[in-house]
């Protein structure tokens, strides 16, 4: 991915977007397969955007069990939590899931506006307030989410939600991932998979696919039919 098509950029013209790399101080970094880009305990200092690769963000609970697990990819940001609310430290690690580049920006850039107040920058901090909106948005689907009642109705949920109209779904996380992020165990998931593969609502083709046999039994088991 290019750095002009990043959201940050979005309707500025490439002699705006030189000038506001240039204003921001940014860099590209690349990180190898498993590198740590930062610790739960550093201090935020930097918003990151993802140009190529994946990147894992998650949280270290006693015991060595991982907790609220995120994958995220091409365009996607992350750390403007910790950086516009001025945490002293990260509320995640983040980690690099494969070979990673990443367009870097220092806080500073967003703290002040150019002295001669230039349109780029303004256009800029509007563009942030869109990704702010769009993260606002997808964290309000993973509460309904978490919230949907049942393990079986959340893993419904995640899977028609995957899906996007299609039978076969690839799934983004290993199973201990996914347990974490639908906020179960391990074995009490693999367990209502298996109930539900019993059932005919879906198949297990291997670890990584799963294919929906009926999105109608799906459907009613979100809205709560069978209970």
């Amino acid at each position: 991915m290019r750095i002009k098509d990043l959201i940050l950029f979005e309707n500025l013209t490439e002699e705006e977007m030189q000038k506001s790399i240039a204003c921001s101080q940014s860099t590209t970094q690349t990180y190898r397969k498993g590198e740590i880009i930062y610790h739960e305990e550093d201090k935020p200092g930097k918003l990151y955007f993802i140009l190529e690769g994946s990147v894992e963000l998650g949280q270290n609970k006693p015991m060595g069990r991982l907790s609220n697990i995120e994958h995220l990819t091409q365009g996607q940001a992350f750390g403007e939590i910790e950086l516009f609310l001025e945490h002293e430290t990260h509320a995640y690690y983040a980690k690099a899931e494969d070979e990673v580049t990443l367009f870097a920006i220092s806080k500073h850039f967003f703290k002040s506006t150019c002295a001669k107040n230039c349109a780029h920058h303004n256009k800029i901090i509007y563009n942030m307030l869109r990704l702010f909106a769009q993260e606002a948005e997808k964290n309000i689907q993973k509460l309904q989410l978490l919230t949907s009642g049942t393990l079986r109705q959340r893993i419904a949920h995640y899977l028609m939600s995957q899906s996007q109209g299609s039978k076969t779904i690839v799934l983004s996380m290993k199973r201990e991932e996914l347990a974490a992020h639908l906020n179960t165990t391990r074995p009490s998931l693999s367990r209502e998979l298996s109930a539900m593969q019993r059932e005919g609502m879906i198949k297990i083709k291997d670890r990584t696919r799963v294919q929906i046999q009926d999105f109608t039994c799906l459907q009613k088991e979100i809205d709560g039919v069978f209970h």
